[in-house]
């Protein structure tokens, strides 16, 4: 077990690299402006051109629609570093993933005005519902994520000195466990891809349904991690306030991954409550810890 936790670590740290970040930002940066583009010919070509073909077709009739393709590169490169940064504190691995589903929210308002015609836009509509309750969740969440990291930035702005020997192994096993998880996010991402292409012959909303599918896939093998390196926490201390609170935070992880299946308007909702539940954890943990250090 250790030798394969060495091993595993070793491939995680020559994976993510700092020079590998850098290149991967690049070419998301690159793939975000070339499909915003690629999108907004294809939404021409679709409008202008009657007998287009079903992978023509699929890109909408709609503009704004284009506006969430770069969305889609953005998140994908976001659940990776989302992955990349278990091996991190708790916390920041937490205010990565409330990071992530506001910006899925934010990129369901765009997907949902691009379904809308743009004439209804100039006059009221129920129509609207779905996107502003997006747009809503979205802005609702961005101000629960800073708030979340207000509240944990005291305990991350502590020097960690020299790591015990314990931690280190702890360490060395959620790199191992963040490996793993990489290597199953490429295996649904090719699996996703295959889909989406398939999807494009039934229209984009079809397709639309296969991307939010790969992310909830990934979330939800994300929730057994997150209870993986729980129970493996326990190797490093099995103090009640530490073990209460890693606790709370898979359920405040689950209750945000479900939001992304929960659909409108619940979907909205529990991830708030998600990251509520979460900021009270920390709130709580916090004062705990206050009222042991005056004893």
């Amino acid at each position: 077990m250790r030798l394969g936790a060495t091993v595993l670590a070793a491939a995680y740290d020559r994976l993510y690299t700092e020079n590998n970040h850098r290149r991967l930002e690049r070419v998301v940066v690159a793939l975000s402006v070339l499909g915003f583009l690629t999108h907004l010919l294809l939404v021409f070509l679709a409008r202008r051109w009657s007998d287009a073909p079903p992978w023509i077709t699929a890109a909408g009739h709609n503009y704004l629609s284009a506006i969430a393709t770069p969305f889609n590169f953005v998140l994908f490169y976001e659940v990776l570093i989302l992955i990349a940064a278990i091996p991190q504190s708790t916390t920041q691995s937490i205010a990565t993933q409330f990071e992530i589903v506001s910006l899925i929210f934010v990129r369901g308002f765009f997907q949902d005005i691009a379904g809308i015609d743009l004439d209804e836009l100039r006059k009221p509509s129920t129509d609207l519902f779905p996107a502003l309750l997006d747009v809503a969740a979205g802005i609702t969440m961005f101000l629960l994520v800073s708030i979340f990291r207000h509240a944990t930035r005291r305990r991350e702005a502590a020097a960690p000195g020299e790591l015990p020997p314990a931690l280190r192994r702890f360490i060395d096993r959620k790199k191992m466990v963040s490996f793993a998880i990489t290597i199953l996010f490429f295996g649904l991402a090719a699996h996703s891809i295959w889909e989406f292409a398939a999807d494009l012959e039934h229209g984009p909303g079809a397709a639309f349904h296969t991307q939010s599918g790969f992310y909830a896939d990934v979330f939800m093998a994300m929730i057994f991690t997150d209870v993986l390196i729980l129970l493996l926490s326990l190797l490093v201390s099995d103090h009640y306030e530490l073990v209460f609170r890693n606790a709370a935070f898979v359920i405040s992880t689950i209750l945000i991954r479900s939001a992304l299946t929960a659909g409108h308007p619940y979907g909205a909702a529990v991830g708030v409550a998600g990251m509520i539940f979460g900021i009270l954890t920390v709130l709580i943990y916090n004062y705990n810890l206050r009222v042991i250090a005056r004893k």
